[in-house]
Parts: structure tokens; C-alpha cells; sequence
């Protein structure tokens, strides 16, 4: 976490340290957060892991950040504890939707995080992050009174450091869901990224059909 501005680590941990109970999937630093009167801009889109029983961390989120500036907002997925909504259940894996209401203007999608906790009577609590061993930075520009569909991101892990999150478009699933917990959603838009400046830790279909390395080691 030292890596982090300090804000944006107090904003991170405050996520992490959660109770019993449930929580949003949307975390949004409250600089960020617009008021009453403010005009808004969303971001919506869900995370989990694609098996649960290959998912190293509990703790799953998607990072964003405004421009120029030193707050956050994440999108989290949280399979025990104070769990997220398990809107997506399949087969083998599970998905929390998240809308992001932020206020206008250009941010960034930097980065990924596995966080984990575990408990012994010698050393306490103790916590583990996993991010992107090398940033990845995938510009965004919302405007007022617009709602911008990212995608679903499903996990993909193998042992602790080995992780990426496979991308694909389910905005006619995703899109009732959010507007189920969000009164007065603006209709969703994709927003097309080049998720291929965010290869190998983003994996998402190539219009040539080239292949992409799917896992990646990252940093501890």
C-alpha cells in the first residue's frame, strides 16, 4: 500500500475492513461523491470471480482515479463477510453489479486489487494486496447526466500472484440490474476502451483474432 497517495490508501483500507452484514459494490471517496444539486456522471459494470473455488482473495475491486487528482473510487467484489450483492450466479463463479455516481469530468482506470486478511493468535491480523506488477492506464471522460457501461469483469486466478480479469460485454444483463438499485439511471452507453494497452491483466476479444497471453505474474 505504500505505493498508494495517502488518501487513496485510507480509502482502500476503509473498504477492506468490514464486519458482518453486506455492502455496495460502488466505493466512491467522497471529494468525488456529487451533491444533491451536483450534476453526476455513472459508471456501471460488474466484478467477480469466474470459479469461486479458484479465487485467492475475497476481497476483489477494479480502481479508478480522477484525473490530476488524489481520490478514488473502486468497484469491489466481497464473497465473505460483509459480502457484496451476488447479482450473477453461474456455474462456478458469482458477480456483484457496481454504479459508480461520480462528478463530471476525465478519470482513469489504473489498476486492479486482490486484498485478503488472515488471523493467528502470534502475529493478529495481517493483510495481503495483490495488484498489476506494471500500471496500466485507460483514460475515461464522463459527462454530465451520462451513464457509460464498462463491462463485466470475471477473475481469473492461479495460485496467490497469478491473476488477470476477462472482459466482455453484458450490458443487457447488467444494465436492469443496475437500474433496479439506481432510481432514474440515465440509459447506458458503452464505452469502448483498448483494453489492449491493459493486456496481459485484462483479457478481452481482439478484433483479429490475435491471442493474448492470459495470465501474468503480479506483484505481491
Amino acid at each position: 500500500m505504500s505505493r498508494f497517495s495517502r488518501p487513496l490508501a485510507l480509502f482502500l483500507i476503509t473498504a477492506a475492513l468490514a464486519g458482518c452484514g453486506t455492502q455496495s459494490a460502488s466505493l466512491v471517496s467522497q471529494p468525488l461523491q456529487p451533491g444533491p444539486q451536483d450534476p453526476v456522471a455513472y459508471v456501471v459494470g460488474s466484478i467477480g470471480p469466474q470459479s469461486l473455488s479458484a479465487s485467492p482473495a475475497p476481497n476483489q475491486r477494479l480502481l479508478f482515479r480522477k484525473r490530476g487528482s488524489e481520490f478514488g473510487a473502486a468497484a469491489i467484489w466481497v464473497g465473505v463477510g460483509r459480502q457484496t450483492p451476488q447479482d450473477v450466479k453461474d456455474a462456478a463463479g458469482a458477480a456483484s453489479v457496481f454504479v459508480l455516481a461520480l462528478k463530471p469530468g476525465d478519470y482513469e482506470f489504473y489498476d486492479f486489487q486482490f486484498f485478503s486478511s488472515s488471523y493467528s493468535p502470534t502475529l493478529g491480523t495481517t493483510y495481503t494486496s495483490v495488484q498489476a506488477r506494471e500500471k496500466f492506464n485507460l483514460p475515461l471522460r464522463l459527462k454530465a447526466g451520462n451513464a457509460y457501461y464498462l463491462g463485466e469483469f470475471r477473475s481469473l486466478c492461479l495460485g496467490a500472484s497469478l491473476c488477470a480479469f476477462r472482459w466482455r460485454d453484458q450490458q443487457g444483463r447488467d444494465e436492469p440490474l443496475a437500474r433496479h438499485s439506481v432510481a432514474g439511471l440515465p440509459a447506458l452507453e458503452l464505452l469502448p476502451l483498448d483494453y489492449r494497452s491493459a493486456a496481459p491483466y485484462i483479457i478481452a476479444p481482439l478484433p483479429s483474432g490475435a491471442g493474448q497471453n492470459i495470465l501474468h505474474e503480479t506483484r505481491p
